[in-house]
Order: structure tokens, then C-alpha cells, then sequence
């Protein structure tokens, strides 16, 4: 089922509504005992705090025993983008592509609806929110099934995140026996999901500490999760005085945008003169991981920013100024 674009449709990361995993329902429970007929499985793709601040990193559960026959369906559990994609071969890839999101190979829908473990399949952009105007060739979907026919096992990830979010699908011979049912697999979901986000709260409380009045951090990151936040949110400077806005992430780009959002992929590219910021508009462009932004404040007053990508999740800000 494909996200048409929404009306805020200028941002490079597909952001906009929480669904909460009691909603993703999964009523669909795959008996454990042996048979013939085939059935339908449910893999969460991601998970989020109720607030978006934190974004868990893993498909849940990452391991799913099937038998030639069955179905699976990736549903969408977070605003964050990912993908599920299985390179040609289906086994553990010693480096996979970097993300480009402007190949269309990554970012639509490739591959049939029957998995063929010789070639490539791709989900296209699965998310809970809608599409965006910088890339309107974007496929923005909210699911994505496949039937798989052939025995083995068969690895998958997500483009965007990397090998930091992988996934397997174990196919068995017709009739074996089911290891679990769907509503153990929920539950497994479930209880991993909660330990993602308590990583994540730890790891926001973490990097605030380490951020002062003239060192923000744009976002946090592991191996596990996202915080979408600028830390510290709120600064208070004397006038003249300069504030560094650091990416120190392994994998996400920020943006830190002042005044009126530049349209389109405008928004990707530098504007304004971060050493002489009297207000209006100032941006970043993509402030890449490892890179950082530093503006000179030269005038009195409370001047809000946001990231541009991620401000839908709630990654805004606000520097006053003395």
C-alpha cells in the first residue's frame, strides 16, 4: 500500500505519524504444530518512543522460522525510513552499499512478490509517514510482503541504517513444525522493543550531560538507536558568542536550520553567514556524521531552529540570546 506525499512535503527523511505497536495489531498467529497449509507472518520494521525521540534500529523479531509456502509481512513501526532488502545470493554481506537516496535501485520497490534468492529485492521507503517533494521518485510504502518458495536461509537489511539493522528469514520443507507462533513472536517484539527504547533514554540523558550553552549535539547514536533531539534543546548565550552544533552520529545526517526552511532540495545545501547571525535565515545544509555547524550570535533575542529532516519527530531548538 503505497503513503501518497503529504502537504509538508519538503524533507529528505519521510517523517510524520506514530503508530504504536498495539496497532500494528498481529491478530494472525501461526500455529505451532506441523501442517500442510501455508500462513502469514508479521515483522515490525523499527519501533519508537511515544515522543519519536528515540528510533530502535533492529526488524522485530530479527528471525522469523517459516516453512516453503509461507508468507511474510514487513509493516512499518516508526517514522524513521528504512528499507528491507535482499542482496542477490540472501547470505551475510561482508560490506553492503552505502545509502543513496537518490537511487532509485534503494529507494522504490524492485522484485516480484515470490522471493528468488539469485536476485535483488527491495521494499522501496517503509515508514509510517509520507513521501517528500526533494525526491518525488521516492516509493513510500507502509508494508511489503514477500512468498517465499525455496529452502535456506536469507539475510536481509535495512539500506538506510546498514549492517546496524539486519534481519533473517529461515525456510523450512512444508509441514515441519513451527518453532513459534505469531504471538510469541509479538511478545519477543515487544519486549525488545521497550529494552530499544530504554537504551535510547539512557543514551539522550547521556549526551545532554556532555552538551553545554556552546556545544549542542545534533542527535545521538549507537549500534542500537537514534535520538532524534537536539541536546542541549535550549541554550542561553551573551550576545557575540558562538554556539558549535555538533554531528558526532556514525550513520544519520542533521540539518540546523534557522528562519524560513529553504524549499525543496534547497535545503540540503548551505544558506546564510553562520559568523554573523543577527536572525532570518541560516542553514546548514546536511550536516554529515562527524561534521559540526558553529554560528556567531550577534544579536539579542530567541532565535528557534530545527533539523529539517527530522523537526516532524520533534528535533527542534531555540538559542536565546543575552
Amino acid at each position: 500500500m503505497a503513503v501518497h506525499l503529504g502537504q509538508r512535503a519538503r524533507r529528505l527523511i519521510v517523517v510524520l505519524v506514530c503508530v504504536s505497536l498495539a496497532a500494528f495489531g498481529l491478530g494472525l498467529a501461526g500455529p505451532a504444530q506441523a501442517g500442510s497449509s501455508t500462513h502469514h507472518w508479521k515483522v515490525w520494521v523499527g519501533n519508537q518512543s511515544k515522543d519519536m525521540a528515540v528510533q530502535g534500529m533492529r526488524f522485530l523479531p530479527g528471525q522469523v522460522w517459516i516453512n516453503q509456502g509461507d508468507t511474510v509481512t514487513w509493516a512499518a513501526n516508526a517514522a524513521e525510513p528504512h528499507t528491507v532488502t535482499f542482496l542477490p545470493g540472501g547470505k551475510k554481506q561482508a560490506t553492503i552499499p552505502p545509502f543513496n537516496p537518490t537511487d532509485p535501485k534503494q529507494t522504490t520497490r524492485v522484485g516480484g512478490k515470490v522471493y528468488d534468492a539469485s536476485k535483488y529485492f527491495n521494499s522501496g521507503i517503509i515508514t509510517t509517514g509520507s513521501g517528500i517533494a526533494a525526491f518525488p521518485k521516492w516509493s513510500v510504502f507502509s508494508r511489503y510482503t514477500l512468498k517465499f518458495t525455496k529452502q535456506g536461509s536469507f539475510t536481509y537489511y535495512c539500506l538506510v541504517h546498514g549492517k546496524m539493522m539486519t534481519g533473517t528469514v529461515h525456510v523450512r520443507p512444508q509441514g515441519t513444525a513451527y518453532p513459534f507462533t505469531q504471538q510469541q513472536y509479538n511478545k519477543q517484539a515487544t519486549t525488545r522493543a521497550a529494552a530499544l527504547v530504554k537504551n535510547g533514554q539512557r543514551l539522550l540523558a547521556a549526551t545532554r550531560g556532555k552538551a553545554t550553552a556552546h556545544h549542542v549535539f545534533a542527535g545521538a547514536e549507537n549500534s542500537k538507536v537514534i535520538v532524534m533531539r537536539f541536546l542541549r534543546g535550549t541554550v542561553h548565550i551573551a550576545k557575540g558568542t558562538k554556539v558549535t552544533f555538533g554531528n558526532d552520529n556514525i550513520e544519520i545526517p542533521h540539518t540546523v536550520t534557522f528562519g524560513p526552511e529553504p524549499p525543496g532540495p534547497a535545503v540540503l545545501a548551505p544558506s546564510g553567514n553562520p559568523a554573523n547571525y543577527t536572525g532570518g535565515a541560516l542553514n546548514s545544509g546536511i550536516l554529515l556524521p562527524g561534521k559540526s555547524f558553529t554560528v556567531t550570535f550577534n544579536k539579542a533575542g530567541t532565535f528557534p531552529y530545527i533539523c529539517a529532516l527530522h523537526d516532524e519527530m520533534g528535533m527542534v531548538g531555540r538559542v536565546v540570546v543575552g
